[in-house]
């Protein structure tokens, strides 16, 4: 069942190679040193915000147990050191993964932990400020951070490293997207959609038996191969228990 995803991640990868992309090959001597806690920046120390000034901005972390992923870095845009005011931003992490999970429970936490696992890869001189409700992942750039030489292909070696260190992670791909002329609406929606995945996965685990005709999730169950009968299969013997299995 670790394919909640592959849809969408092969949509996205068609996206992808229709836009001019930069690659860099993972090399873990470019990784940076992270922290738990992210560094406070004020605004008279930011070079500029990646998403801000309510630029378009996009964040997923996905998982997939099937398709061949790679370990590398892929950049739409500019890099770091090019970019001189707020722009559009996106940060897409792909992970492939071993299929350890014994059960449809198991899955959905290991997606979340793994989605999870970036709030703790904080590295200097990049604040990540998020925002769940508005789907929103922004990052305050400081000025000293891009003196240094930051840069994308030190980040995304930065994240791959933290993600090989689990050892159900098998290969990392990080997609950034900044400052580019591209139609941002498909990351966006990729964003959304794989996030409203999780959501109707969580509804199915909780065992909720509904008629799908009135659910807000129909649409996704709809989509995504196995999840109606997934639902099925969870909720029908509980609805049976509930109702037919007491004295």
């Amino acid at each position: 069942m670790i394919s909640i995803f592959d849809s969408d991640i092969n949509e996205l990868t068609a996206y992808v190679a229709k836009n001019a992309t930069k690659v860099y090959a993972y090399d873990e001597s470019k990784a940076l040193p992270v922290s738990e806690h992210s560094e406070l920046i004020l605004t008279k120390d930011s070079a500029y915000e990646l998403g801000g000034s309510d630029m378009p901005c996009a964040a997923a972390t996905v998982i997939t147990g099937n398709l061949p992923i790679e370990n590398k870095i892929v950049l739409i845009g500019k890099e770091l050191k090019e970019i001189k005011n707020d722009c559009n931003y996106a940060k897409i992490v792909i992970l492939s993964v071993k299929d350890t999970a014994e059960d449809e429970q198991a899955i959905f936490d290991l997606a979340k932990s793994l989605e999870y696992a970036k709030y703790k890869e904080n590295v200097q001189g990049f604040m990540m400020r998020t925002s769940v409700i508005k789907q929103r992942e922004q990052v305050r750039v400081s000025k000293t951070a891009i003196k240094r030489g930051l840069s994308f292909e030190a980040l995304g070696a930065t994240t791959i490293k933290s993600y090989l260190a689990k050892d159900v992670v098998e290969a990392v791909t990080v997609i950034f997207v900044a400052d580019a002329r591209i139609d941002f609406m498909p990351l966006q929606q990729f964003s959304s959609h794989t996030s409203q995945i999780l959501s109707a996965f969580n509804h199915i685990l909780d065992n909720v038996f509904v008629d799908c005709a009135h659910c807000n999730l129909k649409e996704i169950c709809d989509k995504v191969e196995g999840m109606r009968e997934l639902h099925f299969s969870l909720s029908k013997p509980r609805y049976l228990a509930n109702n037919f299995g007491r004295d």
